[in-house]
This record gives structure tokens, C-alpha cells and sequence, in this order.
């Protein structure tokens, strides 16, 4: 049975966290391709950004 190679550095914890984001991103989106995740993510993001400015006229 292979061992995991144990690493604490940063870098190692800055990739876990970029892995753990794309994984909601992908499970928040509900589709298994990377680019749509991330279209559908901006998306929202937009629309969060859109109902939190107050209006402007």
C-alpha cells in the first residue's frame, strides 16, 4: 500500500485549497467540466454583486 507523503509547506496547503475550491465549484455548479464551473461561478458572483450595490440612477 503506497503512503502519502507528508508535507506541510505553504505551497502544499495553497494547492489543497485551490483543489478543495475547484471541487465546491464543480459540486456547486452541478457539472463535472472545469470551464463551465467557472463560467457558472462568475456568473453568480455577477448577480451577488449586482443585488448588493444599492441602485444608481
Amino acid at each position: 500500500m503506497r503512503q502519502p507523503a507528508v508535507d506541510h509547506s505553504a505551497e502544499t496547503a495553497r494547492r489543497l485549497e485551490d483543489a478543495a475550491h475547484t471541487l465546491c465549484l464543480l459540486s456547486l455548479s452541478g457539472t463535472r467540466r472545469l470551464d463551465t464551473a467557472l463560467y457558472v461561478a462568475r456568473q453568480q458572483m455577477a448577480e451577488a454583486m449586482r443585488r448588493r450595490q444599492p441602485n444608481q440612477h
